[in-house]
């Protein structure tokens, strides 16, 4: 009788073992598809804000005011959103690369 409870005590045991590690994969695969998804976004709105960076240098040098581009609200403005979306971006960057290396030291731990 002790033989068979301690068998079911180490099944038991090997259950939620597994379930824990179960639940952890699948929390790091959401987060890190959540993180790939907002790079893709963060991407995109970058692009878009340097194509209309590019668009209004365009239009100074145009009217030939490019020597008033660093005083240009536009330019300025345009200028600081792609670089708050870089910023976002690589720290988003660097959380991704620490759930992927918290994941294969785990794996290799197992």
């Amino acid at each position: 009788m002790t033989t068979a409870s301690k068998f079911w005590g180490r099944v038991q045991e090997d259950v939620r073992t597994v379930s824990e590690r179960a639940r952890r994969e699948a929390e790091r695969a959401v987060r890190t598809g959540v993180l790939r998804v907002d790079l893709v976004s963060l991407r995109r709105g970058r692009n878009r804000a340097n194509a209309d960076l590019g668009a209004r240098l365009l239009a100074l040098w145009s009217e030939e005011k490019l020597g008033d581009l660093t005083q240009d609200p536009e330019a300025l403005r345009l200028k600081a959103l792609v670089q708050s979306i870089e910023e976002v971006m690589t720290a988003k960057e660097e959380e991704l690369r620490a759930i992927r290396s918290r994941g294969s030291d785990e794996a290799r731990t197992q």
